[in-house]
Parts: C-alpha cells; sequence; structure tokens
C-alpha cells in the first residue's frame, strides 16, 4: 500500500508540473494526492480497526522442563517438547509496541504437537502470537533461556541492507535486557563505517544531483555515474558469509545462525576466543571465529563471519 502511495503521489506530481494551467489538472491531481494519504495510511486504520473490534484473542501458555505447553478449548494440553523446537524468534516493531513470537520446529513431524490455531507459517517458523506484550515476551524469554539457552532468538526490526537499498540503521551493537541478567547481540554481518559513509555519500550525491541544478548555476548529471560506480561496488562486495548473531552474556557465548542449531560454550569452560581468516568468497574477505576450551579442545562457533563483527566479540569477551 506504501508503494502503491507513492507511485500515486509522484503520478499526481508529475501531472501538476506536465499540465500545469490546464483545468483538468487542479482536479485530477488533487484526487491522486487523496489516494496516496489513504494508501499510507491503510495500514493504521486497520491496525487500529483490529484491535478495537476484537480481531485477536487471548491465550495462556507454560514453558517447562518438558516443553510448550499449549491449553486447547477442549481442556486438553498440548506439548511441544524441546527437542522438536529448533528456535523461538521473538521481532519487535508491531502496534503498540508489541512483540510477535514465532517457533521453528525442526521437521514437519514436530508439527503434530503444535496447537492447529498456531500453524500459520512466517519469515521466522510458526506464528504464537502478533502481539505480545514486552513484558509479557521478556517473561517468556527468561523461561526458555532457563529450561534451554541459546533456544531464544530476538531480532530487532532492523531489515539488512542489500546492494542497492537504503539501510536501514543497523547498530553495530544491540542490548537487550532479559529478566535476569544483560544481553549484548552482535551481527554477522555488520556493516563497517566506511561501507556505511560510501553508501549515503552515494544517495546524498543522486539527491544533490537533482536538486542543487534548481537552486545553482551548475549543470546537472555530474554527481549521477559516481553514485551508481559506487553501488555497483557495493553490490559486488555485499556481505555473503553466513548470517546470525553472537549472543554474550555473563555466562555464555552462543552463536545463533539463521539456520541451524545454535552453539553455546560457557563462560567457565573458555579459555580465549579467536579469529582466524577463512577462504575468501567472492570479492571480500571472512573470518571463523574458535573458542579454545579449557579441556584443550578447539570449538568453532561461526565459519565464516565479517570480520568487524568477530572484533567486536573478541572485544566483549577479552577482559
Amino acid at each position: 500500500m506504501a508503494v502503491f502511495g507513492l507511485v500515486l503521489a509522484v503520478a499526481a506530481g508529475l501531472l501538476a508540473w506536465v499540465r500545469r494551467g490546464d483545468p483538468v489538472m487542479y482536479l485530477v491531481a488533487p484526487a491522486l494526492g487523496l489516494l496516496a494519504v489513504l494508501c499510507f495510511c491503510a495500514k493504521p486504520i486497520l491496525g487500529r480497526y483490529i484491535r478495537r473490534h476484537g480481531g485477536m484473542v487471548t491465550a495462556r501458555v507454560e514453558f517447562g522442563p518438558d516443553g510448550f505447553r499449549q491449553p486447547l478449548e477442549d481442556k486438553t494440553t498440548l506439548v511441544l517438547p524441546w527437542d522438536d523446537v529448533r528456535r523461538f524468534v521473538f521481532r519487535e516493531g508491531q502496534p503498540g509496541g508489541r512483540v510477535a513470537l514465532a517457533v521453528s520446529l525442526v521437521d514437519d513431524e514436530a508439527i503434530r504437537n503444535l496447537n492447529p490455531d498456531c500453524r500459520h507459517k512466517s519469515d521466522d517458523g510458526f506464528i504464537l502470537s502478533s502481539a505480545l506484550a514486552w513484558e509479557e515476551a521478556e517473561k517468556a524469554l527468561a523461561a526458555i533461556e532457563r529450561y534451554r539457552p541459546g533456544l531464544g532468538r530476538w531480532n530487532s526490526k532492523d531489515v539488512r541492507r542489500g546492494g542497492f537499498g537504503v539501510p536501514n540503521p543497523v547498530r553495530r551493537l544491540v542490548k537487550r535486557w532479559s529478566a535476569d541478567q544483560t544481553r549484548t547481540l552482535v551481527r554477522a554481518e555488520q556493516s563497517s563505517a566506511g561501507r556505511l559513509f560510501f553508501l549515503w555519500a552515494a544517495w546524498l550525491a543522486v539527491i544533490a544531483d537533482f536538486v542543487a541544478p534548481a537552486f545553482y548555476d551548475i549543470p546537472p548529471g555530474i554527481p549521477l555515474p559516481v553514485a551508481l560506480a559506487t553501488w555497483v561496488l557495493l553490490y559486488l562486495t555485499r556481505y555473503r558469509g553466513d548470517f546470525g548473531e553472537f549472543a554474550v552474556t555473563a555466562d555464555a557465548i552462543t552463536w545463533r545462525p539463521k539456520e541451524g542449531d545454535p552453539v553455546r560454550v560457557r563462560r567457565t569452560d573458555l579459555v580465549r576466543l579467536t579469529a582466524e581468516p577463512s577462504a575468501k568468497k567472492a570479492t571480500r574477505h571472512y573470518v571463523s571465529v574458535h573458542a579454545i576450551l579449557r579441556r584443550g579442545e578447539d570449538r568453532q562457533l561461526a565459519a565464516r563471519v565479517s570480520p568487524g563483527a568477530a572484533k567486536n566479540v573478541l572485544r566483549l569477551v577479552t577482559p
């Protein structure tokens, strides 16, 4: 709807510019502008309507030693064992400051232990809740970590930057306070300050290319080729490593890949973390992060992450 509204707004602006002075323009352009405003307002209006007219129901679930317990309407209880769960994903950014909760299962057979009302898939897995209160989300995450540490994952609203897209501000360190301890998350694909600088400079150059000639006597079209070359370079050198995040707490260091099982190392078993160069892929270099344990074992946490992410993890762990 937002994209459709943007198209209508651009069409109204072009019509006002091309057909200025035409009486028809004074009727059509405002109508297009009004439709664009309605498109931009569709999401908050729809969300408000759903909240006011009972489009959601409240359910109570339990986390215990045996797994995720789900009371059903027929007074029975379904138990989803911990071994059937790949991860629980908490995602911010829902209307009213709420948190969405989804569960990812290890295989298709595990779905038999999931409430039939929750068998709707999303990018994060099966949707358990689309409007969880912040306090309840923190309570659920603390319960999950108590019984199966590393199984819960908290995603911020940030979107990973693509080669050509405008990046949302991706914070180098995202701090999240759970019910009992402070946790620091480090993204494996975090961009360096240099890459973000060049990307924003390219976008500012394009904006200046269109705006500056209207106010200054300079020929247009100069910054555009430079910006295009910068975008091509950034696209060719985009991140192709492992996606995931490092969760660093006072008790453990956990590598949470986007696909696969988490790898957790307790602080009491850890001697040090090391970062070693991994094989170059495409046009960028990556490093692997290893945990050296007290019993002499060298355990690999992540096979291929950005050097900036590895540097931040080592800085957080090393006294």
